[in-house]
């Protein structure tokens, strides 16, 4: 069943890793200062056309992003705000052009490759620490840690920031093993768990080809390789 988002829209609004640490200077609820964190709260560079997909079979089509801070899927209404759905829970997969998203533990993983029933991911996370007020003469004052708050309460709380704050944040891109809608980490031993008619030829393309399991290239280069033998 489809039908327009706006039915669903309400105001109220997740290893092998890559990662990287900065600060961002907010001022009265908008950043200011913080070109990496910018680049990387959405998914897609701007809203692109694509399909929800909730967990009683309703899909909803229109334009959409992925906010990776709250892990939530932003809309467009039609007086052109951005908002997150009501139905956030409810979301199984979000789909946008070739590009599609399983959401798994509350993160979304975009789909990278297929082998059989063995997929493999990557979950792109933005996470806020430490906040720090700018006092008189340029001085500090660490008064909270964001990252005790929910999703949407961290969404609302860099709108709600009043004056000038300075905010440490972390990405992440971690690359995941998928089967059975449950996420398992890339690691050698999984890989031979979950492709064990391949042990011998997954134990020769490391070697052979230095695949180091904390790196995500080489992880997906390795998954690519073996989903090209099946």
């Amino acid at each position: 069943m489809k039908r327009s988002f706006l039915i669903a829209i309400s105001l109220v609004i997740s290893l092998t890793s890559h990662s990287q640490s900065g600060t961002i200077k907010v001022f009265n609820g908008k950043v200011v200062e913080g070109d990496f964190f910018k680049e990387k709260l959405y998914v897609f560079d701007k809203y692109v056309n694509g399909r929800i997909r909730l967990s009683d079979g309703t899909v909803y089509v229109g334009d959409l992003n992925i906010n990776t801070l709250g892990q939530t899927v932003r809309v467009i209404t039609d007086t052109r705000d951005t908002i997150a759905i009501k139905t956030e829970k409810l979301v199984e997969a979000v789909s946008a052009g070739n590009t599609l998203f399983l959401k798994l533990n509350n993160t979304y993983v975009q789909v990278l490759n297929t082998a059989g029933d063995t997929y493999l991911g990557i979950s792109r996370v933005l996470k806020l620490g430490q906040e720090k007020i700018e006092g008189a003469y340029g001085g500090t004052n660490e008064v909270s840690s964001i990252a005790k708050y929910s999703s949407v309460e961290v969404e609302n709380r860099l709108e709600k920031i009043v004056g000038s704050s300075n905010i440490r944040y972390d990405y992440y891109e971690n690359i995941h093993l998928i089967k059975g809608g449950k996420l398992i980490p890339a690691t050698k031993k999984n890989f031979e768990k979950l492709f064990s008619d391949q042990k011998k030829m997954i134990e020769s393309y490391i070697e052979e080809n230095n695949i180091k399991f904390n790196h995500n290239e080489s992880v997906i280069q390795l998954f690519n390789y073996l989903a090209n033998s099946l």
